[in-house]
C-alpha cells in the first residue's frame, strides 16, 4: 500500500443517490486517494416503455464494456479496494477476475435483499471479499437465508448533508400530509386504506413519487400527485408537509419464499435532518434509532396511522418540538459523511486481515 489509500469508486452519479453520496464522503476523507467509475454512464435510465426496452436488449453489452473499463481501471490505477455500490451490472466474473490481481473487493449493499435485483447481482454478491450492508438484519442472515459465504456487515443509511440538511425549521407548511417513495403495491395497500379512513376533503395529501399517478384511482379525487422528485426538491417538498409519513418495505417474497423486510430506509436520516415531523414505520431497530414520542412517532398499520395524522395536525408546537428533537438526534451522527468513516474503517480493517463480524 501507498501512504494514501487507493480506492476505486463504482456506482450512481446522479445528485441524491446514495452511490454518489457515498463516494462523495470516501473521497473527502484525509488518506484516500479515489477514482471513480459511474456505473449509469454505461446504462442510461429509461423512463418510457421503448427505452427500457431497448435497454434490456442491451444490457449483456452494457455490462461487458463496465467490466471492462473497471479491469482496465484496475489494471492501470492498481488501486487497494474496488468499492461497488450495489453493483447491478457488475459480473461474477469481474469481481473474481478483479480479486485474481490481488484487489481486495467491497460491495455496498443498499437494498432489502441481494436476490431481489436478478441473478447477475445474486449470483456475483457472493463473490465479495466483504459486504458491506446498510440493513441490520443482513448478517445474521447472510450465510442462512440467503446462501452467501463471504463477510457481511451493517453501516446503516444515512443523509446527504449537501441534499438533504436544512438548519432550521421550515416557514411554511401548506400540505397536512406528504409521502415521497417509490410505489409499492404494500404502499399502495396502506395508502389507499388511509385514504379510505382519512377521506376528508379538509386534509391535504401530496404523494410524490414514480408510480403513484398511475395508481391515482385508488385514492380520494382531492390528493395530489406530483410525480418524482429527486434532489435538492425532496427536501424541499417534504418540509412542506405539517405531517410525512414514512413507510417501511416489511413485506418481502422471493421467489415465493418470505425474506425479511426493511426495518428503515434513507428516508429514516433524511427526514430528520430536513427537520420534518414525520410518522415512521414501527421496526424493532428504527425504535432503537430515535426515542418514540419525542423524536419520532410509529405506527404500526392503517389504523393507529390516521389516528396519529389526526392527533397530531393541530398540534404545531408539539410536532415542531419533536422535528427539532430528531434533527438534533440525527446531526451529524447518521449523517453519509460519518458513515462513510465507518465503511472506511471496515475496509482498512479488511485489508489488515483483522476484520471482525
Amino acid at each position: 500500500m501507498t501512504d494514501k489509500l487507493k480506492l476505486l469508486f463504482v456506482g450512481q452519479t446522479w445528485n441524491g443517490s446514495s452511490a454518489r453520496s457515498l463516494r462523495d464522503a470516501l473521497a473527502a476523507i484525509e488518506g484516500v486517494d479515489l477514482d471513480d467509475i459511474g456505473e449509469d454512464h454505461y446504462c442510461p435510465k429509461g423512463r418510457s416503455l421503448l427505452m427500457r426496452c431497448i435497454n434490456r436488449l442491451l444490457k449483456p453489452i452494457f455490462k461487458r464494456e463496465l467490466g471492462a473499463e473497471i479491469l482496465g481501471r484496475c489494471a492501470t490505477l492498481k488501486p487497494d479496494v474496488v468499492v461497488i455500490y450495489k453493483g447491478i451490472l457488475v459480473t461474477e466474473k469481474v469481481v473474481a477476475s478483479i480479486r485474481s490481481l490481488g484487489i481486495k473487493t467491497v460491495n455496498v449493499f443498499p437494498d432489502y435483499s441481494p436476490h431481489a435485483y436478478g441473478s447477475c447481482l445474486r449470483r456475483a454478491i457472493g463473490q465479495y471479499d466483504l459486504v458491506i450492508s446498510t440493513k441490520p438484519f443482513h448478517p445474521e442472515h447472510w450465510n442462512t437465508t440467503y446462501g452467501y459465504q463471504n463477510g457481511c456487515i451493517c453501516v446503516p443509511h444515512g443523509y446527504d448533508p449537501d441534499v438533504h440538511l436544512w438548519s432550521d425549521l421550515p416557514e411554511v407548511q401548506d400540505i397536512d400530509v406528504v409521502i415521497a417513495s417509490s410505489w409499492r403495491p404494500q404502499y399502495e395497500e396502506l395508502l389507499a386504506e388511509v385514504g379510505r379512513l382519512l377521506p376528508d376533503p379538509d386534509v391535504s395529501v401530496a404523494l410524490a413519487g414514480p408510480g403513484w399517478a398511475e395508481h391515482r384511482n385508488s385514492f380520494p379525487e382531492h390528493w395530489q400527485f406530483p410525480g418524482a422528485i429527486f434532489g435538492r426538491a425532496y427536501g424541499e417538498f417534504v418540509r412542506r408537509g405539517k405531517i410525512v409519513i414514512a413507510p417501511v418495505h416489511t413485506d418481502v417474497s422471493i421467489d415465493g419464499v418470505m425474506q425479511p423486510g426493511d426495518q428503515d430506509t434513507t428516508r429514516t436520516y433524511e427526514l430528520a435532518s430536513a427537520y420534518t415531523f414525520f410518522l415512521h414505520r414501527s421496526t424493532p431497530f428504527v425504535r432503537r434509532v430515535y426515542e418514540e414520542n419525542k423524536e419520532s412517532v410509529f405506527w404500526s398499520d392503517a389504523t393507529e396511522l390516521v389516528e396519529k395524522i389526526r392527533h397530531f395536525l393541530p398540534l404545531d408546537h408539539e410536532r415542531r418540538e419533536i422535528a427539532a428533537a430528531a434533527h438534533q438526534r440525527a446531526v451529524p451522527d447518521y449523517s453519509v459523511p460519518s458513515r462513510a468513516k465507518e465503511v472506511l474503517t471496515q475496509i482498512e480493517a479488511l485489508l489488515k486481515g483483522d476484520l471482525v463480524q
